[in-house]
């Protein structure tokens, strides 16, 4: 079966993240993932605090990005939160989303400044002084000023556009495909994924498959694809530029619907676009259901090659993280008696 993680979002008061990351410790879950999202509370703080709240579970960006932050600085934090954390770290890294309007920092080159990024951070972390002349990233006559616990850390690249998935296949231990749920979607990232391997004479096996998934769950199956509604639109406000690429049918009238309209949650145009999405376009882009339909998801899922749900949680209404957490959690033990 696929293992699990979830996403604990940094916009919790510190307690309380603490509890939701202990909570997540002791269930049926292999990777806690906090999203570097701006702007929330820091992504070092909220990994580290989610390090000294954890025994067991891996914990890890998802996602930071090259842009926002030097990624000497996140290979530095990166490393200090494995060494915090006992060696659980993961570093989920992507082209990023927020925060660039309003720092002014453009999104140049994302897949070149990805794998720039990567390579700058290995160096460092296997010590030394460095040279590093990259035409997007560089870094002059110095290193980090301790000594990396390991220099392996694992590297999940995440994304959705091909350039990326194939960086992934070619470069990283992990990939973390986009939000795309169904056989379509999951074909069409596995093309790139193998273009990127074959590129640098890997093994299909040397590379985890994951999926960042958004995902309901709740006793009101319907409440549950309610809940994912907005978020699968904002997926396809900001995939149009590949949506024909991925192979999922969608009709012209729905695509015509997405021009012109702006990324956010909190968007009228968006929300309006989202109430007209029918069940099979939240499929193909999400899974949201009861539990036995959640189970049955993730059976079809483990058949596509999926090996890592990395869970994004959206609430039915009135649901609590916490519960949503537990009733995950019993989704997860119960989906390998589904699978085998």
């Amino acid at each position: 079966m696929p293992t699990f993680g979830i996403a604990i979002f940094p916009e919790h008061e510190p307690r309380r993240f603490a509890d939701l990351c202990r909570r997540v410790d002791a269930g049926m879950f292999e990777h806690l993932w906090v999203p570097d999202e701006r702007f929330f509370r820091d992504l070092g703080v909220e990994l580290t605090l989610a390090a000294l709240n954890t025994e067991r579970v891996r914990v890890g960006s998802a996602v930071t990005d090259p842009f926002i932050r030097h990624p000497a600085l996140t290979g530095s934090l990166i490393a200090s939160v494995d060494e915090v954390s006992g060696q659980r770290v993961v570093l989920g890294i992507g082209a990023g989303v927020s925060g660039f309007k309003q720092l002014g920092v453009k999104q140049e080159h994302p897949q070149l400044a990805i794998r720039e990024g990567v390579a700058l951070m290995r160096a460092l972390w296997k010590g030394g002084d460095l040279q590093f002349d990259g035409r997007t990233t560089s870094f002059h006559g110095g290193g980090l000023d301790f000594a990396p616990v390991r220099s392996d850390i694992p590297v999940w690249i995440a994304g959705r556009g091909p350039a990326v998935l194939q960086l992934a296949g070619e470069v990283a231990q992990g990939v973390m495909v986009g939000a795309l749920a169904s056989e379509p979607g999951l074909r069409y990232a596995e093309q790139n994924i193998a273009k990127g391997l074959a590129k640098a004479g890997r093994d299909a096996s040397s590379i985890i498959r994951a999926v960042w998934l958004h995902t309901a769950i709740a006793d009101d199956g319907e409440a549950a694809r309610d809940a994912v509604r907005t978020v699968v639109a904002g997926v396809l406000v900001s995939s149009l530029n590949v949506l024909r690429d991925i192979g999922i049918p969608l009709s012209d009238e729905l695509v015509g619907s997405l021009q012109g309209v702006a990324y956010g949650m909190n968007n009228p145009e968006m929300q309006r676009v989202a109430r007209t999405l029918d069940d099979d376009v939240l499929r193909h882009f999400s899974v949201a259901g009861d539990p036995k339909e959640v189970r049955a998801r993730v059976a079809d899922l483990a058949r596509m090659g999926v090996q890592h749900i990395a869970v994004v949680p959206w609430l039915a209404k009135g649901q609590r993280l916490e519960d949503y957490i537990d009733l995950l959690s019993q989704v997860a033990g119960e989906s390998a008696q589904v699978v085998s």
